[in-house]
């Protein structure tokens, strides 16, 4: 499952911190990159708790291939590009909602009944009756700048994990499931486009194959509050995640600061912020994948 693997690659950063980073950043959250949050499923409902905001998390693409991930798509040689790519569209919460019992990523200690984002919601009764709830990979969109922005969901089916942990709560805006949201093709069309309107930091293309300082990687996407960068234990750059608003319709909003709590101080998100001084920024031919041709590559769902 790729979100298994990226999770365990994420988490292996913590167990070597290095020292002297950037205290202006650490200070401003406790407990940077160090903690494990949890999700709730169907949440909105069950626990009258609409989400308030989205995370956008993209992969370098390179930094991921890296870590064992050869024989999909997305890291063929062809397909692996120096590039941010989509991993997913997360309706989360800005401030964690509190309830009995909680599933998802766990963390040893536990989130004390705490629930950081919604997921494996019900279809909700406003959702039209001609249109698919379960995954339809027939509504993903297949041009050719979706194939540069989305390899992981064009060619590896990551969208059937994705809709259905992910996705199905983007259609709930009320707690009765009576407001339209996001029906699947809208939730994909919005996805891809807001991955493919952000596209690649050019300082980011630019750095390429060599390292950067944390703090000049965090402004590349604004300044440490704008985003969540996840690293392995050698410091690469495996992931981005960005925040935004959710608009009174539910659908994605203007970009926002990071919640602190539940993002900034994830493991998850953010080991670069807890454990590198500097990050390096993998090109393709750093990559054990380097050598390895797309025509060769299983075209299978990766949940």
């Amino acid at each position: 499952m790729r979100g298994v693997v990226l999770a365990l690659v994420l988490a292996l950063a913590l167990s070597t911190r290095a020292p002297g980073v950037d205290a202006a950043t650490a200070s401003s959250c406790a407990h940077l990159g160090d903690l494990s949050h949890s999700g709730c499923d169907d949440a909105i409902r069950a626990h009258s708790a609409p989400f308030d905001m989205y995370e956008l998390a993209r992969s370098w693409t390179p930094g991921f291939c890296s870590t064992s991930a050869c024989d999909t798509h997305e890291c063929a040689r062809g397909v692996m590009a120096p590039a941010l790519t989509l991993h997913g569209l997360w309706p989360s919460y800005v401030n964690a909602v509190r309830v009995n019992a909680v599933g998802g990523r766990k963390g040893g200690a536990g989130d004390g009944g705490l629930c950081f984002w919604p997921q494996n919601c019900v279809k909700p009764a406003w959702y039209p009756t001609d249109e698919a709830w379960t995954y339809a990979r027939s509504n993903v969109p297949s041009d050719d700048e979706a194939e540069r922005a989305a390899p992981a969901w064009t060619g590896d089916g990551l969208g059937a994990h994705e809709w259905s942990k992910h996705g199905t709560c983007a259609a709930w805006v009320d707690v009765h499931g009576r407001i339209p949201g996001y029906t699947q093709r809208a939730f994909y069309d919005a996805t891809f486009a807001l991955a493919e309107s952000l596209g690649t930091p050019e300082a980011l293309r630019l750095a390429t194959g060599s390292d950067v300082s944390l703090v000049d990687l965090q402004d590349m996407f604004g300044g440490p509050t704008k985003v969540a960068l996840g690293c392995t234990h050698k410091c690469e750059l495996v992931q981005a995640v960005q925040c935004f608003e959710r608009a009174a319709n539910g659908t994605v909003g203007i970009a926002m600061d990071c919640p602190c709590v539940g993002v900034r101080d994830s493991r998850y998100d953010n080991s670069c912020a807890h454990s590198c001084e500097r990050v390096r920024i993998l090109s393709p031919g750093q990559t054990k994948c380097a050598a390895r041709d797309v025509t060769a590559t299983a075209h299978t769902a990766i949940i």
